[in-house]
């Protein structure tokens, strides 16, 4: 049986992103208030958080009665469906069900989660600093139980719940990786060092810059990279960006040195600013070894 079916062929001419991701929203919230399997549905993205433009994607949650929740999940694609045509519906590589709907001008990305009903302090839990309540919560048939745990995480806090615990993990990750990628290079394994130069080295640094010029307080609820560009002064920014490696081995070698240059001028900054410890002398030894 499928509960709350529609079909919404044609619903993407002449739309804007913004208006395929408040009427798909819209569909979602109809069949979830149609649905008696569902008992809560959350808006869990930048949307209620106020930071929503035409390109955000949507993140829904959705609490399930216990005895329905291993049902649903199996035939969750097809509930999904409904919502429009799909380009791409599967299990993520964070384990959430992700879609892509057909949308003009651009496809439009929904993340799905699913909790059983019993589980409602889970919400707790989320790194998520709402607006309001309203903006978070979409449907509540849980007799305001759903509305009185979001009401906890309105306008909570997201900086580091210690600073000195932040700086010495991303620091640490910093120069950790900083000597293994070097040590990738040095057997040839070029692509595994871009890797790790890349995606992890890039990510860390990018983290002691946010944690220099005191922009954190998204720290627990979004990637260092997120809007780096315009927290970070003229000057940080020429460093970090003569820190993109080209396409040569030596290329990358030169960006290995230059982002330990960086993340070296940046720990000190830090570390005297907070009076905080760093592994100075690991990074000098590291600088003497890329150099």
């Amino acid at each position: 049986m499928r509960w709350g079916w529609r079909s919404w062929s044609g619903y993407k001419k002449h739309m804007t992103p913004t208006d395929n991701r408040s009427k798909v929203q819209q569909r979602i919230l109809e069949a979830a208030q149609a649905d008696p399997r569902i008992l809560g549905c959350i808006d869990y993205g930048s949307s209620s958080e106020g930071r929503g433009d035409e390109w955000s994607d949507l993140d829904i949650a959705l609490f399930i009665q216990d005895s329905e929740l291993e049902l649903f999940e199996k035939n969750w694609k097809q509930w999904a469906s409904q919502f429009g045509d799909l380009y791409l519906a599967y299990i993520g590589g964070i384990g959430h069900p992700w879609v892509v709907y057909q949308a003009a001008p651009l496809p439009l990305r929904v993340d799905f989660v699913f909790f059983p009903a019993s589980n409602l302090d889970k919400i707790l839990e989320w790194p998520c600093s709402p607006t309001s309540v309203e903006a978070m919560v979409l449907y509540d048939d849980t007799g305001g139980q759903i509305r009185s745990r979001v009401s906890r995480l309105v306008g909570q806090s997201l900086t580091p719940e210690s600073l000195a615990q932040a700086f010495e993990q991303v620091g640490g990750d910093f120069w950790y990786y900083l000597l293994r990628t070097h040590t990738k290079l040095l057997r040839g394994e070029h692509w595994a060092a871009r890797h790790d130069f890349n995606f992890i080295i890039t990510g860390n640094l990018l983290a002691l810059l946010r944690i220099e010029c005191g922009a954190v307080s998204r720290w627990r609820g979004a990637s260092a990279s997120a809007g780096i560009e315009k927290v970070l002064s003229a000057g940080r920014l020429e460093q970090l960006n003569r820190c993109i490696p080209g396409p040569t081995e030596t290329d990358l070698k030169s960006a290995l040195l230059r982002a330990a240059s960086l993340g070296s001028e940046v720990s000190e900054n830090i570390a005297q600013k907070h009076s905080l410890d760093w592994p100075a002398s690991l990074a000098k030894k590291v600088l003497e070894t890329l150099g």
